[in-house]
């Protein structure tokens, strides 16, 4: 099965991310996020289900695709270092604990590494070293 995974460009970031910020100014946001105050970080739920929209109303409408987008409009300060917009324009960052880990662009991964056990998308526990193929892009994170 092959997937075609969509990425926005630079300018359609700056369209999502000011798309993003006038969405949290909303009443709708605003009742939403007072819907779930007495839940630890609910906001930051409600914030990331807003920003998935978003992605999905602009045309990254697969799961991956949104996911991606998602984590690219919240780097985008970090992608487009010179763009104003990236640095004016306000956007929630959910969870990013991008810094933390060993790994970076490039390292070979040893074999103890490659036997960690992952999640597919399917839900089905693998190792690592099953899904490691001459060209592998590995988005990895976590939901609490």
């Amino acid at each position: 099965m092959s997937i075609i995974i969509k990425t926005p460009n630079e300018r359609m970031l700056e369209k999502l991310i000011i798309e993003e910020a006038d969405a949290r100014c909303s009443q709708l946001y605003r009742d939403q996020c007072t819907a779930v105050k007495d839940i630890p970080n609910g906001w930051l739920s409600v914030t990331d289900q807003f920003q998935q929209k978003i992605a999905k109303n602009n045309g990254f409408d697969d799961e991956m695709s949104c996911h991606i987008t998602c984590n690219m409009m919240r780097r985008a300060h970090l992608l487009y270092p010179d763009n104003i917009i990236f640095k004016t324009v306000p956007i929630q960052v959910k969870n990013n604990k991008a810094n933390q880990g060993i790994l970076k662009i490039g390292d070979i991964v040893s074999q103890e590494i490659k036997e960690i056990q992952l999640f597919d998308p399917m839900g089905t526990r693998r190792l690592l070293s099953d899904l490691l193929t001459p060209v592998t892009i590995i988005f990895a994170g976590s939901q609490t």
